[in-house]
């Protein structure tokens, strides 16, 4: 299957490199939500969300492009993963156990209500019916460090709402985060539409954070905390790590999306049981993902839109800061790329490879007609985010 043919990307230490990696429009209209993973040989897989006119299009398939070379140079495009009946494959969140050659991938399916398109404009001119689409969330499982997995088995999506059911469909929501512990225990984290705080009637929607711990490697699960906020529709995107086991046991970070001008946040001392009420961070903010992760010199570096806003809009610059003090507070941050208008540099994702530099991969919508979405990528290290 021919699809695209990717170019190679360039870098220099201490430099960000920028990269078009696949334009909307090639195989089809909207690239975005990428994810990584990296396998114990050092090769790295990227997957990505390919679809025509509207991110809940049951159209929607998962493409994946692999580099042996630590993402300069990269395979061409092929399918990862595509279920018209079993719903949209949204997420595919992956994770290397520790030690180990297993891996846990956590698949989030949506069946949506079906939305209205017009094919001539190639828009849609209806979106789905959130209140009358389901999610079910599986657990899947590989012996050979994330290559090939099992089918897996559904977790009971009551156990992610703790007994609360949406009437109709049960269950909304998506899995957004999962990592292990220096103990060893497993934090899964979900938001979902709380039927305790939404309007059915008037179609307001309200989410909710929760998560799944495990301390044997994915057997059993048990749920924590939830994890709420007042601002319009809840807790959205929630990211966490672990700060510093040895000095602070227990202590993990999260942030996550709001509607409220900024990014909130709040943390676990247990282990992610419990979690301390939420409050606005220091980092402005639209209505827009962040993502975070803990770099291996045991720092948090957070990658988001940095302009404050109550709406969706804008989601650009497109910017990185780091925290050396688990999330209290942030350095400046450096700018990864610009856009403007209505554009958007959002919906991304990030690894740190195992030589240490630093891979993003960027949804890069473009708001004129036709509307697409290419998939960007950004390579830096350390020294280029401390300003060096």
């Amino acid at each position: 299957m021919k699809i695209a043919r990717i170019s190679p990307m360039g870098f220099t230490p201490g430099k960000l490199a920028y990269h078009s990696f696949i334009r909307g429009g090639t195989g089809a209209d909207y690239h975005q939500n990428p994810e990584f993973h990296q396998f114990a040989d050092g090769e790295l897989l990227l997957h990505w969300n390919a679809y025509d006119f509207d991110e809940c299009s049951g159209g929607l398939v998962k493409l994946f492009s692999t580099s042996r070379d630590r993402g300069l140079t990269w395979s061409d495009p092929q399918v990862y993963m595509a279920d018209f009946p079993g719903g949209v494959p949204y997420y595919a969140l992956t994770l290397r156990l520790r030690d180990t050659n297993q891996a846990l991938m956590l698949l989030n399916q949506s069946v949506h209500h079906a939305i209205e398109v017009d094919e001539s404009r190639r828009v849609a001119t209806a979106g789905s019916d959130y209140f009358k689409s389901k999610t079910r969330i599986f657990l899947r499982r590989s012996a050979d460090g994330g290559r090939f997995f099992d089918h897996g088995v559904e977790i009971p999506c009551l156990s992610i709402s703790g007994g609360k059911a949406l009437p109709g469909v049960e269950f909304y929501g998506s899995a957004d985060c999962l990592i292990q512990l220096g103990s060893g225990r497993l934090v899964a984290g979900f938001t979902f539409m709380d039927p305790a705080r939404v309007d059915v009637a008037k179609r307001y929607q309200h989410y909710t954070g929760a998560c799944l711990l495990s301390d044997d490697q994915g057997r059993t699960w048990r749920r924590s905390g939830e994890i709420h906020v007042d601002t319009t529709r809840g807790v959205m995107e929630i990211q966490f790590a672990e700060t510093n086991p040895e000095t602070e046991p227990g202590r993990l970070f999260c942030l996550f999306r709001t509607a409220g001008g900024c990014l909130h946040q709040t943390e676990s001392l247990d282990g992610g049981q419990t979690w301390s009420p939420s409050r606005p961070s220091p980092l402005p903010a639209p209505e827009s993902m962040a993502r975070m992760t803990k770099l291996r010199s045991g720092k948090l570096l957070v990658v988001w839109n940095n302009v404050s806003s109550k709406t969706q809009f804008p989601r650009h610059p497109l910017v990185a800061a780091l925290s050396a003090d688990g999330g209290r507070t942030w350095g400046s941050p450096r700018v990864i790329a610009v856009e403007s208008g209505t554009n958007q540099l959002s919906n991304h994702n990030l690894i740190q490879l195992d030589d240490g530099r630093i891979l993003v991969a960027i949804s890069h919508y473009h708001d004129i007609r036709p509307m697409t979405s290419d998939l960007d990528l950004a390579l830096f290290d350390e020294a280029w985010l401390n300003g060096a």
